[in-house]
């Protein structure tokens, strides 16, 4: 694979990760984390070894509203969670798992 491919990999699925979270409404929740460095940059790299991005960038273009990220998504969990937790104060714990707290 030429380093281009790579290059164009890796911002075609930030992109999709970013409009997923934006689609969602959980983005800006991603940053109140304690750990939100890392935490975004977990999530970045499970959406960038997802092979749906064909299927993810279809779903995110359907314009439909969502509550839930489809069931494929490697970050479902995680946008799930985010939302759970919308009207709280979140943080995280030492491994990067969100968690409650106060």
């Amino acid at each position: 694979m030429r380093f281009s491919s790579i290059l164009a990999r890796i911002s075609r699925h930030a992109d999709l990760f970013e409009a997923m979270a934006n689609k969602l409404g959980v983005r800006d929740k991603i940053f109140e984390l304690n750990n939100a460095p890392s935490v975004y940059r977990r999530a970045n790299m499970r959406c960038l070894s997802c092979g749906q991005a064909e299927a993810c960038s279809a779903w995110l273009e359907a314009g439909a509203e969502a509550d839930e990220a489809p069931d494929y998504c490697r970050n479902k969990t995680l946008f799930a969670r985010l939302e759970r937790l919308s009207n709280t104060r979140v943080g995280t714990d030492c491994h990067g798992s969100v968690q409650q707290s106060g």
